[in-house]
Protein backbone atom coordinates (compact mmCIF):
# COMPACT_ATOMS: atom_id res chain seq x y z
CA UNK A 1 0.00 0.00 0.00
CA UNK A 2 2.69 2.41 0.82
CA UNK A 3 4.43 1.23 -2.38
CA UNK A 4 1.64 1.99 -4.20
CA UNK A 5 1.23 5.65 -2.45
CA UNK A 6 4.76 6.32 -3.24
CA UNK A 7 4.72 5.55 -6.75
CA UNK A 8 1.90 7.41 -7.39
CA UNK A 9 2.58 11.05 -6.14
CA UNK A 10 6.09 10.75 -7.51
CA UNK A 11 3.72 10.24 -11.36
CA UNK A 12 1.82 12.74 -10.03
CA UNK A 13 5.22 15.04 -9.49
CA UNK A 14 6.55 14.46 -12.69
CA UNK A 15 3.42 15.16 -14.38
CA UNK A 16 3.06 18.08 -12.71
CA UNK A 17 7.01 19.60 -13.30
CA UNK A 18 6.53 18.20 -16.85
CA UNK A 19 4.05 20.09 -17.61
CA UNK A 20 5.65 23.71 -16.70
CA UNK A 21 6.83 25.91 -19.72
CA UNK A 22 10.19 24.69 -20.21
CA UNK A 23 10.56 21.65 -18.00
CA UNK A 24 12.12 18.72 -20.24
CA UNK A 25 11.66 16.69 -17.20
CA UNK A 26 16.18 15.99 -17.62
CA UNK A 27 17.53 16.47 -14.20
CA UNK A 28 21.44 18.07 -14.08
CA UNK A 29 24.02 15.64 -12.42
CA UNK A 30 26.09 17.68 -11.16
CA UNK A 31 23.02 19.56 -8.86
CA UNK A 32 21.04 16.62 -7.36
CA UNK A 33 23.19 14.85 -4.44
CA UNK A 34 21.77 11.47 -3.91
CA UNK A 35 21.76 10.57 0.14
CA UNK A 36 22.17 14.51 1.11
CA UNK A 37 26.01 14.98 -0.08
CA UNK A 38 27.10 17.92 1.88
CA UNK A 39 28.52 20.73 0.73
CA UNK A 40 28.15 20.70 -3.17
CA UNK A 41 31.16 18.60 -3.03
CA UNK A 42 33.02 19.20 -6.61
CA UNK A 43 31.54 22.32 -6.83
CA UNK A 44 33.55 25.72 -6.98
CA UNK A 45 31.89 28.53 -5.25
CA UNK A 46 30.12 30.69 -7.21
CA UNK A 47 29.28 34.77 -6.16
CA UNK A 48 25.56 35.18 -6.72
CA UNK A 49 24.56 38.27 -8.14
CA UNK A 50 21.56 39.69 -5.71
CA UNK A 51 18.11 38.79 -7.71
CA UNK A 52 16.50 35.82 -9.23
CA UNK A 53 17.95 33.06 -11.36
CA UNK A 54 15.33 30.91 -13.14
CA UNK A 55 16.03 27.13 -12.06
CA UNK A 56 19.00 28.19 -9.07
CA UNK A 57 18.65 27.83 -5.59
CA UNK A 58 20.08 31.49 -4.77
CA UNK A 59 20.85 33.98 -1.50
CA UNK A 60 23.52 35.32 0.96
CA UNK A 61 24.11 35.52 4.04
CA UNK A 62 24.92 39.00 6.35
CA UNK A 63 25.01 40.23 9.85
CA UNK A 64 22.00 41.94 11.25
CA UNK A 65 22.78 44.92 9.62
CA UNK A 66 23.46 43.92 6.07
CA UNK A 67 26.81 44.09 6.14
CA UNK A 68 29.04 40.77 5.16
CA UNK A 69 30.35 38.28 7.51
CA UNK A 70 34.62 39.06 7.76
CA UNK A 71 34.76 36.84 11.02
CA UNK A 72 38.41 34.68 10.05
CA UNK A 73 37.27 31.18 10.05
CA UNK A 74 33.59 30.52 9.94
CA UNK A 75 32.18 27.84 7.82
CA UNK A 76 28.29 27.86 6.55
CA UNK A 77 26.15 24.77 5.77
CA UNK A 78 22.92 26.00 3.80
CA UNK A 79 20.74 23.12 3.08
CA UNK A 80 17.46 23.07 0.78
CA UNK A 81 15.16 19.84 0.59
CA UNK A 82 12.86 18.58 -1.87
CA UNK A 83 11.37 16.25 -3.64
CA UNK A 84 12.81 15.69 -7.91
CA UNK A 85 10.43 15.69 -10.97
CA UNK A 86 11.81 11.27 -10.52
CA UNK A 87 10.08 11.10 -6.89
CA UNK A 88 13.78 11.40 -5.24
CA UNK A 89 13.81 13.00 -1.40
CA UNK A 90 17.36 14.57 -1.70
CA UNK A 91 18.87 17.49 0.54
CA UNK A 92 21.31 20.02 -1.94
CA UNK A 93 23.76 21.94 -0.51
CA UNK A 94 24.85 24.83 -2.25
CA UNK A 95 28.71 26.23 -1.78
CA UNK A 96 29.05 29.87 -0.34
CA UNK A 97 31.87 32.20 -1.56
CA UNK A 98 33.99 34.59 0.74
CA UNK A 99 31.45 36.98 0.33
CA UNK A 100 28.35 35.10 1.86
CA UNK A 101 26.59 34.46 -1.47
CA UNK A 102 25.74 31.23 -2.94
CA UNK A 103 23.67 30.12 -6.18
CA UNK A 104 23.38 26.50 -7.17
CA UNK A 105 21.57 24.78 -9.94
CA UNK A 106 18.14 22.80 -8.73
CA UNK A 107 16.96 19.97 -10.56
CA UNK A 108 13.38 20.20 -11.85
CA UNK A 109 10.81 19.48 -8.25
CA UNK A 110 9.25 20.99 -5.52
CA UNK A 111 11.14 22.12 -2.59
CA UNK A 112 10.91 22.85 1.04
CA UNK A 113 11.95 26.15 3.12
CA UNK A 114 15.72 26.41 3.23
CA UNK A 115 17.92 26.17 6.51
CA UNK A 116 21.35 26.87 7.44
CA UNK A 117 23.92 27.10 10.33
CA UNK A 118 27.00 29.05 10.80
CA UNK A 119 30.13 27.63 12.55
CA UNK A 120 32.39 30.20 14.11
CA UNK A 121 36.08 30.13 16.23
CA UNK A 122 35.48 31.86 19.64
CA UNK A 123 38.47 32.39 22.11
CA UNK A 124 40.31 29.53 20.69
CA UNK A 125 36.34 26.93 20.49
CA UNK A 126 34.32 26.23 17.53
CA UNK A 127 30.87 26.89 18.16
CA UNK A 128 27.84 26.64 16.09
CA UNK A 129 24.26 28.88 15.43
CA UNK A 130 21.38 28.48 13.53
CA UNK A 131 20.98 31.43 10.74
CA UNK A 132 18.03 33.36 10.45
CA UNK A 133 15.99 32.79 7.07
CA UNK A 134 14.68 36.36 5.95
CA UNK A 135 11.13 36.38 5.23
CA UNK A 136 10.89 32.48 4.65
CA UNK A 137 8.43 30.87 2.28
CA UNK A 138 6.06 28.89 3.53
CA UNK A 139 5.21 25.52 2.13
CA UNK A 140 6.71 23.85 -0.93
CA UNK A 141 8.38 25.74 -4.29
CA UNK A 142 8.71 24.77 -7.91
CA UNK A 143 12.45 24.82 -8.36
CA UNK A 144 12.22 25.76 -11.61
CA UNK A 145 10.99 29.24 -11.07
CA UNK A 146 14.18 29.26 -9.02
CA UNK A 147 13.96 30.20 -4.83
CA UNK A 148 16.05 32.93 -3.43
CA UNK A 149 16.80 32.56 -0.16
CA UNK A 150 18.75 35.18 2.17
CA UNK A 151 20.00 34.62 5.64
CA UNK A 152 21.39 36.75 8.90
CA UNK A 153 23.75 35.86 11.64
CA UNK A 154 21.81 37.28 14.33
CA UNK A 155 23.06 37.30 18.16
CA UNK A 156 20.55 39.21 20.03
CA UNK A 157 17.18 40.32 19.12
CA UNK A 158 13.65 38.92 18.99
CA UNK A 159 13.25 35.65 17.52
CA UNK A 160 10.58 35.76 14.74
CA UNK A 161 8.49 33.46 16.76
CA UNK A 162 7.87 35.57 19.63
CA UNK A 163 4.91 37.39 18.39
CA UNK A 164 4.82 39.81 21.43
CA UNK A 165 8.44 40.28 22.53
CA UNK A 166 8.57 39.79 26.74
CA UNK A 167 12.08 41.15 28.45
CA UNK A 168 11.11 38.62 30.53
CA UNK A 169 10.95 35.40 28.33
CA UNK A 170 14.56 34.18 27.77
CA UNK A 171 13.14 31.86 24.67
CA UNK A 172 11.97 35.55 22.78
CA UNK A 173 15.56 36.37 22.09
CA UNK A 174 18.37 35.61 20.08
CA UNK A 175 20.87 36.52 22.86
CA UNK A 176 21.98 34.74 25.84
CA UNK A 177 20.13 34.18 29.09
CA UNK A 178 21.96 34.10 32.34
CA UNK A 179 19.56 33.62 35.43
CA UNK A 180 20.08 35.09 38.27
CA UNK A 181 18.58 33.31 41.26
CA UNK A 182 18.57 34.76 45.22
CA UNK A 183 20.09 32.45 47.78
CA UNK A 184 18.32 32.93 51.58
CA UNK A 185 21.10 31.03 52.73
CA UNK A 186 24.79 30.98 52.43
CA UNK A 187 26.31 27.77 52.56
CA UNK A 188 29.98 29.36 52.98
CA UNK A 189 29.09 31.34 56.01
CA UNK A 190 26.23 28.91 57.18
CA UNK A 191 23.80 32.02 57.92
CA UNK A 192 20.22 32.60 56.67
CA UNK A 193 20.00 35.50 54.58
CA UNK A 194 17.57 38.50 55.32
CA UNK A 195 15.48 39.10 51.88
CA UNK A 196 15.74 42.63 51.10
CA UNK A 197 12.83 44.78 51.07
CA UNK A 198 9.73 45.20 48.15
CA UNK A 199 10.51 47.51 45.81
CA UNK A 200 14.43 47.15 45.77
CA UNK A 201 15.91 48.13 43.11
CA UNK A 202 19.05 45.83 41.56
CA UNK A 203 21.22 47.04 38.67
CA UNK A 204 23.39 44.35 36.99
CA UNK A 205 26.82 45.69 35.49
CA UNK A 206 28.27 43.39 32.91
CA UNK A 207 31.67 44.67 31.92
CA UNK A 208 33.35 42.67 28.65
CA UNK A 209 36.44 40.81 28.97
CA UNK A 210 36.19 39.84 25.45
CA UNK A 211 34.51 40.87 21.63
CA UNK A 212 31.49 39.73 21.12
CA UNK A 213 31.23 35.99 19.45
CA UNK A 214 31.28 38.25 16.01
CA UNK A 215 34.31 40.06 16.13
CA UNK A 216 32.49 43.14 16.89
CA UNK A 217 33.32 45.18 20.29
CA UNK A 218 31.56 44.30 23.20
CA UNK A 219 30.30 47.33 25.51
CA UNK A 220 29.43 47.49 28.32
CA UNK A 221 25.86 46.77 29.76
CA UNK A 222 23.41 47.55 32.68
CA UNK A 223 20.06 45.69 33.61
CA UNK A 224 17.46 46.61 36.17
CA UNK A 225 15.82 44.43 38.11
CA UNK A 226 12.67 45.63 40.50
CA UNK A 227 12.68 43.25 43.27
CA UNK A 228 10.05 42.30 45.50
CA UNK A 229 9.96 39.38 48.33
CA UNK A 230 6.84 37.57 46.46
CA UNK A 231 9.50 37.08 43.94
CA UNK A 232 11.65 35.01 47.06
CA UNK A 233 10.89 32.07 45.49
CA UNK A 234 11.45 32.70 41.75
CA UNK A 235 14.23 32.90 39.01
CA UNK A 236 15.00 35.94 37.52
CA UNK A 237 17.07 36.21 34.44
CA UNK A 238 19.14 38.92 32.36
CA UNK A 239 17.77 37.74 28.73
CA UNK A 240 19.04 39.15 25.45
CA UNK A 241 22.71 39.57 26.08
CA UNK A 242 25.04 39.66 23.36
CA UNK A 243 27.01 36.94 23.60
CA UNK A 244 30.87 37.70 24.93
CA UNK A 245 32.84 36.86 28.00
CA UNK A 246 31.86 39.50 30.89
CA UNK A 247 32.74 40.43 34.46
CA UNK A 248 29.50 40.63 36.72
CA UNK A 249 28.55 43.06 39.58
CA UNK A 250 25.20 44.26 40.72
CA UNK A 251 23.98 47.25 43.30
CA UNK A 252 21.09 47.09 45.34
CA UNK A 253 19.39 50.44 46.23
CA UNK A 254 16.61 50.06 48.93
CA UNK A 255 13.26 52.36 48.91
CA UNK A 256 15.15 54.27 51.41
CA UNK A 257 17.82 55.33 49.24
CA UNK A 258 20.45 53.50 50.69
CA UNK A 259 22.57 51.03 48.85
CA UNK A 260 23.99 47.34 49.36
CA UNK A 261 26.44 45.69 47.32
CA UNK A 262 25.55 42.56 45.98
CA UNK A 263 27.72 39.47 45.97
CA UNK A 264 27.77 36.50 43.89
CA UNK A 265 28.40 32.91 44.59
CA UNK A 266 32.04 31.54 42.67
CA UNK A 267 32.02 28.11 41.90
CA UNK A 268 35.89 27.86 41.98
CA UNK A 269 36.26 28.63 45.30
CA UNK A 270 32.87 28.41 46.49
CA UNK A 271 32.61 31.80 48.35
CA UNK A 272 30.41 34.82 47.35
CA UNK A 273 32.19 37.53 46.16
CA UNK A 274 31.34 41.48 44.31
CA UNK A 275 32.17 40.08 41.09
CA UNK A 276 31.66 36.67 39.52
CA UNK A 277 33.50 35.96 35.44
CA UNK A 278 30.68 34.54 33.20
CA UNK A 279 32.17 32.96 30.50
CA UNK A 280 30.84 31.60 27.03
CA UNK A 281 31.43 27.79 26.41
CA UNK A 282 30.33 25.52 23.25
CA UNK A 283 27.49 23.51 24.81
CA UNK A 284 28.78 19.68 24.47
CA UNK A 285 25.86 17.76 22.72
CA UNK A 286 26.46 20.60 19.70
CA UNK A 287 28.57 23.01 20.05
CA UNK A 288 25.90 25.97 21.16
CA UNK A 289 26.71 29.27 22.79
CA UNK A 290 26.35 28.29 26.15
CA UNK A 291 27.67 29.93 29.66
CA UNK A 292 29.63 29.34 32.75
CA UNK A 293 28.15 29.90 35.10
CA UNK A 294 24.88 28.72 33.72
CA UNK A 295 23.49 30.22 36.90
CA UNK A 296 24.58 33.49 38.85
CA UNK A 297 23.13 33.03 42.67
CA UNK A 298 23.71 36.11 44.45
CA UNK A 299 22.99 38.06 48.38
CA UNK A 300 22.82 41.23 49.35
CA UNK A 301 25.18 41.99 52.68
Amino acid sequence: MIGRFSHRLALLLVAAVAGLPGCDRKIDPAAAIPGGKPDGAGVAPVAAESGHFTGHFTGRITRADGSPITLPGVEYKIGINGVTAVGENNTFRPPVGPDGTFKLKLPQGLFYPPYGTITFPFEGKKYIADLDPVDPGKGMRDGAAGIVQNFVWRITGPKPSALNPDVNNATHWFGITIPVNFKSYRDDTQQVVKPLPDSTRLVWTLKPTSKLIDGSEAKSLTVERKWSVSALSSIDALNDLPPANYEVSAVATLPDGSTKPVLHYEMDDRRYKPTVKLILQPYANDGAVWTLPTMISWVAE
